[in-house]
């Protein structure tokens, strides 16, 4: 029988979603107005896709940070302060018209936004245990894709019908918003009871050295790092390739790269059926999906139409966003008895960023030198190896289990 999520859990849940949700309109709203940005302000792809390099390094650093120092903060202030701090530099984006300064700013947004997934890991760790954890978990993962859309859907719409500076100025706002009504709604701790059931008095934690090398951590977070390369390079660069493709109407190129993110749902319920298939094999279920992400890059090769580069970029997209609750909520829980789940969050969350800052300038500067079918043949040969070495992580991630239970 299906556990039911408790009030509390109903509300944590939500809270979360409404926040990260949020907080993705100020992150993807970049991606879907820089060919406005390009318009307004002379510079290069190769010089565009540096903005997704600095926030991608800031943000894999501060992921290390907040994931070591997670058991120490208050998770519901850092979820408020992150997104205020990140409408701030949104806000300001938007009003100058210096690159540099820019460039600055992106970095700083990035900071901010890393100070919100690992709380937000934290708490589901904290007050949901079983099935309702894992549902929890593939919930999480639509906030992505909501996110995902309603962030390209404000930016690129402001950004063809008005001015890219509001494609930066109104997801400010809803931050902002965000910011305050979490702070004031998100309960500091669950209630005793049913809530109270996941709590219980933290393990010692793994050794750090017996960690990577033991638990295949070491070959999980490579893979993070193929993963970040390409969903990011599709995420930041499809509306630029859609846009080449529709003669510079931008209109039309915001409505077929919204095509991308409901595909990312798709995404979701394959690596769902997988994981139910392998038997709760997570590691599994990100192989075989970064599989599919690499024959759909391979595929973009070969067509030029908008609507057909749109379903492949979706369905390329919809794979390396579907085993986010795997590698990025339930695989880093499978670390709760080692004491490792916010660090490896964290962790996790840093090297999928490390892949993401190589995709901003490698993608643009393959454009600029080779086109985009080789940028395409590049995003297929990364998501194999990334496919390689989540199988290759399995047998580690059967050790640590075994070892947690000898604890």
């Amino acid at each position: 029988m299906r556990e039911r999520f408790s009030p509390i859990q109903r509300s944590t849940l939500l809270l979360c979603f409404f926040a990260y949700a949020a907080a993705y309109t100020g992150r993807l709203n970049l991606s879907a107005a820089i060919p406005g940005l390009r318009g307004g302000i002379a510079m290069s792809d190769a010089q565009a896709g540096l903005f997704q390099t600095v926030f991608a390094l800031v943000y894999a650093a501060g992921q290390i940070v907040n994931g070591s120092l997670i058991d120490k903060i208050n998770v519901r202030r850092s979820i408020a302060v992150g997104l205020i701090i990140s409408a701030g530099c949104n806000a300001l984006f938007g009003l100058t018209d210096s690159f540099p300064v820019m460039l600055i700013l992106w970095g700083l947004n990035g900071a901010a936004q890393s100070m919100l997934w690992t709380p937000i890991v934290k708490l589901v760790a904290d007050r949901f245990s079983g099935q309702a954890r894992d549902r929890a978990s593939f919930v999480l993962s639509i906030t992505i894709i909501f996110g995902h859309f309603i962030a390209w859907a404000i930016s690129g719409t402001l950004a063809a019908i008005l001015n890219w500076r509001y494609s930066f100025l109104i997801p400010a706002f809803i931050m902002t918003a965000a910011g305050v009504f979490v702070f004031a709604a998100l309960r500091r701790e669950p209630v005793s009871g049913a809530d109270a059931k996941a709590i219980s008095a933290p393990p010692a934690p793994m050794p750090l050295g017996k960690l990577i090398s033991r638990t295949g951590l070491a070959a999980l977070l490579l893979c993070c790092v193929c993963n970040g390369f390409v969903r990011d390079g599709v995420v930041t660069w499809a509306p630029t390739v859609l846009s080449s493709g529709s003669r510079g109407m931008s209109l039309s190129s915001t409505l077929l790269s919204l095509i991308i993110p409901p595909l990312n749902i798709l995404g979701i319920v394959l690596v769902r059926r997988c994981y139910r298939l392998l038997r709760g094999n997570a590691r599994g279920a990100v192989g075989v999906l970064l599989l599919v992400s690499a024959l759909m890059a391979w595929l973009l090769r070969f067509t030029s139409a908008p609507a057909a580069c749109a379903l492949l970029l979706g369905l390329c997209c919809a794979s390396c966003y579907g085993i986010n609750p795997m590698i990025n909520t339930l695989i880093p829980m499978e670390y709760e008895r080692a004491g490792r789940v916010g660090l490896v969050a964290g962790l996790v969350d840093c090297f999928i960023y490390l892949g993401s800052a190589l995709a901003g300038t490698a993608a643009g500067a393959l454009s600029d030198s080779y086109g985009w079918g080789t940028a395409y043949a590049v995003w297929a040969l990364v998501s194999s190896l990334g496919a390689v070495l989540a199988f290759v992580s399995i047998r580690g991630g059967k050790r640590m289990a075994q070892m947690v239970e000898h604890l």
